[in-house]
């Protein structure tokens, strides 16, 4: 099958002082999930297309008219855009799922532009989307615990993609990781609030940190835990080394 991941990661630029820095800022705000999904389809055989939009030019335009299925992340703000981007797609016989911050807060909303929302996923998750194992209309969420994810390596075409310029890591490149997912408090503002705390391998993000610092050396990366500091020290441990 062909498939595209996209990921809003802003409304488009009124000026050009928003263009400019949301090439050099918004850019590196692209989140690990969507490029686990695009790692995981690979794994499945399927060609995979993925790219980001930063608010700069058509988003239309960033993935091929001939996919299969179309996976669209987004937060609410951008939440209108991903709509828009939905009703194009479908039109032209594309099954499209939402995922992200807007799908798990608003998962209603979402089913009457897209065929499938998701909360949450992991890669039998996928695997089964891909296999037409839900209906349209239907909101996926998975019971399971995210276990582990693709390592930076696997997701190098990704965050190539995503956050280098010209295809080389420059000063502003940020690459995502996720040390744990899920938090132990109960904010009834917070899309996580329902999510138990769970570390995940710290084998693996030791060796993605190694990865990071040996293929590119000064790079940044970026901790996208919704709680960072419920496991900090076992993190930070293992950065230490």
């Amino acid at each position: 099958m062909r498939v595209g991941i996209l990921e809003l990661l802003s409304t488009p630029a009124r000026t050009w002082s928003d263009a400019a820095y949301h090439l050099v800022m918004t850019k590196q705000y692209a989140s690990v999930m969507p490029q686990a999904i695009a790692a995981w389809c690979r794994r499945r055989g399927h060609q995979v297309f993925y790219a980001t939009y930063y608010g700069v030019g058509d988003p239309r335009r960033l993935l091929p008219d001939d996919l299969d299925v179309v996976f669209v992340a987004t937060y609410t703000q951008a939440s209108a855009l991903a709509y828009a981007l939905a009703k194009l797609y479908r039109r032209a016989g594309v099954t499209t799922v939402i995922g992200g911050p807007h799908a798990k807060a608003f998962p209603d909303d979402c089913l009457r532009f897209f065929d499938l929302a998701v909360g949450s996923c992991d890669e039998e998750t996928i695997a089964d989307i891909l296999a037409g194992s839900y209906a349209p209309g239907a909101f996926v969420a998975t019971e399971r615990p995210l276990g582990d994810l693709p390592s930076i390596a696997e997701r190098l075409p990704e965050v190539r993609a995503s956050a280098f310029a010209y295809g080389r890591a420059v000063p502003s490149t940020t690459i995502p990781l996720l040390a744990s997912t899920g938090c132990p408090y109960r904010c009834e503002f917070c899309i996580d609030r329902d999510a138990p705390d769970r570390l995940l391998s710290l084998d693996r993000l030791a060796a993605d940190l190694r990865f990071a610092a040996t293929r590119f050396p000064g790079t940044m990366v970026g901790f996208h835990d919704p709680n960072f500091a419920v496991k900090f020290d076992a993190v930070l441990d293992v950065m230490e080394t």
